[in-house]
């Protein structure tokens, strides 16, 4: 659509003003202002022209799958339009006067004059099914749904219009909102509130009011002697024409903060509001009263041209994406639609949590205050003792919206003109996060610092496991493991675990975090200095241990008194027990006179073997191990001489590629007469202890069928066993391909414990965030990138950009692939990387033969360190590279720190 020359916008921050009927001389600052120097820019989407016919179409509304119109001759009559099929259909082809439609969830309502008087019903597109809302002998009109609920104007028998609200379906009559012989008008509802237009002076003192039918509330929005009328509702934003400022504007109140807002306060008339989420469309009348259609987003803030001419555009609607409007550019009115394409503006950080004062809990009425560089941008007061803020989405967060120039600058915390800590690097998009706070008011002492040996499961501690100190549930201090099963060291030089003090802390104790885990230990504080503290984490409950018992023989007789019987997992010695009877072991019951023989399991043995032994031989039965199933089981051991048949575990498996959901027939290959089989299919979503069928998903039968649900490459392993307990375990990586469009062609290898890895070129839309690491078994773990401009470690989501020359830090459990797709763009660019003066987190690209050569521009006779990280070794290997194009031995797939001596620009072009 071409753009004719137009006014310039020049866009203010968001400053919310309250609206005082008490004074009329009020500043407000808008949202949008418009100066005749430039233009604003066009909304980026998509528009169409909806309708072509010769009669009129107007009054258009829109939901997330159809749009819904009037169209006049004569008569009106709704029509629908569903955007995913393109069916356009007529709502009810009858002889009556059908007008100002909406609609919600596929639900449409109108008002109808098919009884003479006006109606209102509702046509369910996805059943095909009318129903009338209301039908009497008054007249109703301009009906508002969301979702099966609906409300309209009724005229009564008194000519006074009330509100009322039914819902879809029912046979109930209408509840009337707030009657009190004054005239209402022009309702809209979202979720529970509804917004409408109350006469409070029976003249012309028209003003907004919002009410929500579940909790009984009313709030009166205006109070100028003006007009204001139209309101639209969407989430916590009421909007509407406001006359105020002797012209038609538009004003929006946030329902959360009870504040009011003008969107525009200019010299030209600005009507028909509408609202959805954090956009609001509007009708703007240029100084040739030609009126086109404008939007503002909220959340960067931003106002753009939807439409401007040729012609006529008014009436606008919006939800999520989709704007409806009715235009006249082609002289009749018909329906206009715009896609708008996805925006990515800063997302605004939303802090709440702990807060605390000398590391106690901040009273009720504390007043917090987040700034940045002096400038106040948000405060909260708290509610509750300890506590600022909210994780709920209905909740009150301590806000900080951002932009372009906040990059790089620090959001500082205030209360009562003492600054807290910490204070936070604004990165580029925020997010709701919690954030605890302590303000320092007593005489500190020296630091706390501590060191030692840290284990985990009865495991060295993985590198990259986040420690934190606790004192009265705030944490007061926090380290990053260097050393796998190492924290700290004992010289000054050395890290540690530092924690903050003061006198108020004497006689505490600390407690030691890993995640949500206490350690064992904890330590009373008498003075600060630096202290040895071993910690000892257990993360994962143990399993019940098996307890078995049974008849046992041995070549058929039975077994005589003092036989003693060892039980094995997977070939290694567990436990052993001496029977007191002959021919038998253990004994029912909850209190046996004869102890069971006990074998304790742990989370890593689900799958694996319980075997039976006397000296070299083996009984033929044994127990494959899972998380859950019955504990107390009989188990007769017959030992024989005669040697056992061994066995060697192998399947198939068709189809192994395809698109989700993918269903798979795995068919069993063992040697050696398995009995019993035991599949991990690699997606980890069938629990250990399933039952199933032939025709389900299962993991314990010779052949099973299992369906994948997300894309991906699988693993898939079979433990095979047969009846005297002869096991074996194949395994097959990358078994199973799962996906459409391009399919991986590469696959980086994940190996137990920390891995630094990268991606060699840039991969395809869609399959180029950290969600291709969705199926690794991180144990918890979040999965990092370094920044560098900051230095510090960025916590990944599943919707981070990986990025070609970006180096990957991720935890695994378990040996696994995460399987590669490529961008097919031949034009694409070789990638390059900005380098910042100390160290880098890169990766490298490369083809065969996997040499890679470095790059530097202007960056020339200088030293860099270069560390490799092992992830079959755990360690980190080093290489020296000097000066400019030098050549080394470099992988795809590997991460690298690079230390540089000056900023720079990394180039990997493959040799």
């Amino acid at each position: 659509m071409k753009i004719a020359p137009i006014l310039m916008m020049v866009l203010a921050l968001l400053l919310l003003a309250p609206c005082l009927a008490e004074d009329d001389n009020v500043e407000f600052e808008p949202i949008a202002s418009f100066s005749a120097e430039a233009m604003i820019a066009q909304a980026p989407g998509i528009e169409e022209q909806m309708t072509f016919d010769s009669v009129f179409d107007w009054d258009p509304k829109v939901d997330e799958q159809y749009v819904t119109w009037t169209q006049y001759e004569g008569q009106g009559k709704v029509w629908f339009y569903d955007m995913k099929s393109g069916n356009r259909q007529m709502v009810a082809n009858i002889n009556s006067d059908q007008n100002n439609p909406d609609i919600s969830g596929g639900i449409i309502v109108w008002d109808d004059s098919r009884h003479k008087n006006s109606d209102i019903y509702s046509y369910n597109i996805p059943m095909h099914k009318e129903t009338p809302v209301y039908v009497d002998t008054t007249n109703k009109f301009k009906p508002a749904v969301s979702q099966d609920m609906v409300v309209f104007e009724d005229f009564g028998n008194d000519d006074i219009r009330d509100i009322g609200i039914v819902k879809v379906g029912t046979s109930a009559r209408p509840v009337y909102i707030n009657p009190n012989g004054k005239d209402k008008a022009n309702p809209d509802i979202d979720g529970d509130w509804i917004a409408y237009q109350q006469l409070d002076d029976n003249k012309n003192d028209w003003n907004i009011y919002i009410y929500n039918y579940k909790t009984d509330k009313t709030v009166q929005v205006t109070r100028d002697t003006r007009i204001q009328q139209n309101p639209r509702i969407s989430g916590d934003f009421v909007v509407w024409e406001d006359n105020r400022n002797g012209k038609w504007d538009v004003f929006m109140y946030d329902i959360k903060k009870e504040m009011t807002t003008a969107v525009t306060f200019d010299d030209f008339d600005n009507v028909e509001p509408a609202v959805s989420g954090s956009k609001i469309v509007w009708t703007r009348y240029d100084q040739e009263n030609n009126s086109d259609i404008y939007m503002v987003d909220l959340q960067i803030p931003k106002t753009y041209a939807v439409c401007v001419g040729p012609g006529n555009q008014i009436r606008p609607d919006i939800c999520v994406d989709k704007i409806v409007w009715q235009d006249d550019r082609f002289g009749g009115w018909d329906i206009f639609i715009y896609t708008l394409e996805p925006v990515t503006p800063f997302t605004p950080y939303q802090f709440y949590g702990p807060v605390t004062f000398n590391y106690l809990p901040a009273p009720v009425g504390t007043e917090i205050i987040a700034k940045i560089d002096g400038v106040t941008k948000d405060s909260i007061v708290t509610t509750q003792q300890g506590y600022y803020g909210s994780s709920g989405s209905f909740g009150d967060q301590l806000t900080v919206r951002i932009n372009q120039a906040d990059i790089g600058r620090q959001i500082s915390f205030w209360s009562d003109g003492i600054q807290g800590a910490p204070s936070i690097t604004v990165t580029g998009d925020g997010s709701l996060m919690e954030q605890p706070l302590n303000f320092v008011y007593a005489q500190p002492l020296p630091d706390l610092l501590f060191y030692g040996s840290v284990t985990i499961d009865g495991q060295p501690a993985a590198k990259g496991t986040v420690l934190k100190a606790v004192i009265d549930g705030v944490v007061r201090g926090s380290l990053d493991i260097t050393q796998s099963g190492q924290y700290g060291g004992q010289y000054d030089t050395d890290p540690a675990l530092r924690v903050q003090i003061t006198v108020d802390d004497i006689g505490k104790h600390i407690t030691f975090m890993e995640d949500d885990y206490a350690a064992g230990q904890t330590f009373q504080i008498t003075s600060g200095g630096r202290f040895r503290q071993d910690l000892t984490f257990t993360t994962v409950p143990p399993m019940s241990p098996y307890e078995f018992y049974g008849y046992v023989q041995i070549d058929g007789k039975s077994a005589p008194i003092g036989t003693m019987i060892q039980a094995k997992i997977d070939n290694t010695p567990v436990t052993t027990y001496v029977t007191r009877y002959a021919g038998s072991y253990g004994a029912p019951g909850q209190s046996p006179d004869d102890p069971r023989l006990i074998v304790p399991v742990t989370e890593a043995d689900a799958g694996r073997t319980i075997s039976f032994w006397i000296g070299n031989i083996k009984a033929g039965a044994t127990q494959v191990i899972t998380r859950g199933g019955e504990r107390i089981i009989r188990k007769d051991l017959d030992f024989g001489s005669s040697p056992q048949p061994g066995i060697q575990a192998d399947f198939s498996a068709s189809p192994r590629s395809g698109a989700a959901p993918l269903t798979v027939q795995f068919t069993d290959l063992s040697t050696g007469g398995p009995t019993m089989w035991y599949w991990d299919f690699g997606d980890g979503i069938i629990p250990a202890d399933a039952s199933c069928t032939s025709e389900t998903d299962c993991h314990n039968i010779a052949n099973p069928i299992h369906t994948y649900r997300n894309d991906g490459i699988y693993t898939v392993t079979l433990t095979a066993s047969n009846q005297f307990g002869a096991s074996d375990t194949r395994v097959k990586s990358g078994f199973i391909t799962v996906g459409s469009g391009p399919q991986p062609v590469d696959s980086i290898r994940i190996y137990p414990g920390w891995n630094f890895i990268s991606v060699p070129r840039k991969l395809a839309p869609g399959k180029d965030t950290a969600a291709i690491f969705s199926h690794i078994q991180v144990d918890g773990h979040s999965i990092f990138q370094f920044d560098a401009v900051t230095g510090q470690w960025i916590t990944m989501t599943s919707s981070s950009q990986i990025k070609p020359l970006d180096a990957v830090w991720i935890y695994s459990r378990t040996t696994d692939t995460v399987p590669l797709t490529y961008n097919s763009d031949p034009l694409q660019t070789p990638p390059t990387k900005e380098l910042r003066k100390g160290w880098n987190a890169v990766g490298f690209t490369g083809l065969e033969p996997l040499e890679a050569r470095f790059t530097f521009l202007s960056v020339q006779d200088k030293w860099v360190n270069c560390l490799g990280f092992n992830e079959e070794k755990q360690q980190y290997d080093e290489m020296i590279i000097k000066g400019r194009n030098d050549d080394s031995r470099l992988y795809p797939h590997t991460g690298y720190w690079l230390f540089m001596s000056d900023s720079g620009t990394l180039a990997a072009i493959s040799a």
